[in-house]
């Protein structure tokens, strides 16, 4: 017995595509991934801009709360009639009298001195009173209350706002490009300001500092051609030559009356 054979008008509609068809499909896939990868590279972009903004504005706070913490603490004496034992054990910090709650290193590095409170107190690194110093404490507004240099510095090797206090540095801040302080002084005996600038001759009586803050993590993707203007402004503002494009900056700043310093 034979098997029938398939109709003839069967074997017209068994047609794949043809090559033009399939490159017409090739071509309008192509275009449609291209258009995907567009904008999943658009959006990488906007991430990595506002994660950065972010990462920006948190250690900008951060910076500007530590500088405004430590330098409340200047000048402090637990008993406002007893003058400032000068403590210049500190490398660097070598303060001329009692009367010098800030001390002006440079335009990068200040030191302050002051008085413990208590004896719950902590150093700008976070580090309790020794023994010794808590034992001197016999109660809070004493005159043998001990006193803290502290040394407030930029390092752009590590690109992070540092404290020293003995021999030990460490970290406060990071994510940093650079630091600048300024500071208002006026005449010995006078509660005013007559200049500000970063040598003082007179009593620091208020102290401005500003900082320019980088983004943290990877933004090889935020490729441009000039830099920002943030960095723009800070070149302009101290003279530095800072040219990178692919970094996301920001600039925060303050201002802090130093206690007792002005009326």
């Amino acid at each position: 017995m034979k098997c029938s054979s398939i109709p003839r008008q069967l074997h017209g509609r068994q047609r794949g595509l043809s090559l033009i068809e399939l490159m017409v499909a090739m071509v309008i896939g192509c275009f449609l991934i291209l258009g995907v990868t567009q904008i999943f590279i658009s959006n990488q972009k906007s991430y990595l801009f506002q994660q950065g903004q972010v990462g920006n504005q948190e250690n900008g706070r951060f910076a500007l709360a530590l500088l405004a913490q430590e330098l409340s603490k200047a000048g402090y004496r637990s008993n406002i009639l007893q003058p400032l034992a000068i403590n210049n054990t500190l490398n660097g910090c070598n303060f001329a009298n009692e009367n010098v709650p800030v001390l002006a290193v440079s335009a990068t590095t200040l030191c302050i001195q002051y008085q413990a409170s208590n004896r719950a107190d902590v150093t700008c690194q976070g580090t309790a009173l020794s023994d010794a110093s808590k034992a001197a404490i016999a109660k809070p507004y004493g005159p043998q209350n001990p006193v803290i240099t502290e040394k407030i510095a930029f390092d752009s090797g590590a690109k992070a706002i540092t404290c020293t206090t003995g021999s030990t540095t460490v970290p406060l801040v990071t994510g940093v490009q650079d630091l600048r302080f300024e500071y208002g002084a006026g005449d010995t005996g006078e509660k005013n300001i007559k200049v500000y600038g970063v040598s003082p001759t007179g009593t620091v009586r208020m102290v401005r500092y500003s900082v320019l803050m980088q983004s943290p993590g990877n933004n090889s993707l935020l490729d441009t051609a000039d830099i920002s203007p943030a960095l723009k402004e800070w070149n302009t503002r101290y003279s530095t030559t800072y040219s990178d494009t692919k970094g996301i900056y920001q600039i925060v700043q303050g201002t802090f009356m130093v206690r007792n310093q002005m009326p």
